[in-house]
């Protein structure tokens, strides 16, 4: 089963993560801003990114289809860290 601590965790060093859900292909990356500011993008494959500010931010504002993905974590597959 699929924990969310450990993807926390994994936002939390920088980790780049990519997934699945529901047949679809999402990825979590880092980038830095104008402010050279490293942020969050979070996004389903060749659409357009949502980016957060901060981990907390993310963590708790992330979504899926107006569901949080901290709520269907457990739910993902096919995941990939780097």
């Amino acid at each position: 089963m699929n924990n969310f601590k450990d993807f926390e965790k994994w936002i939390e060093t920088g980790n780049e993560i990519e997934f699945s859900y529901k047949g679809k292909n999402y990825s979590v990356t880092y980038f830095v801003n104008e402010s050279n500011k490293e942020e969050i993008s979070f996004c389903e494959f060749y659409k357009e990114p949502v980016e957060f500010y901060t981990i907390e931010d993310f963590i708790n504002n992330a979504k899926i289809d107006n569901e949080l993905l901290k709520d269907i974590w457990e739910n993902v597959v096919d995941i990939s860290v780097f």
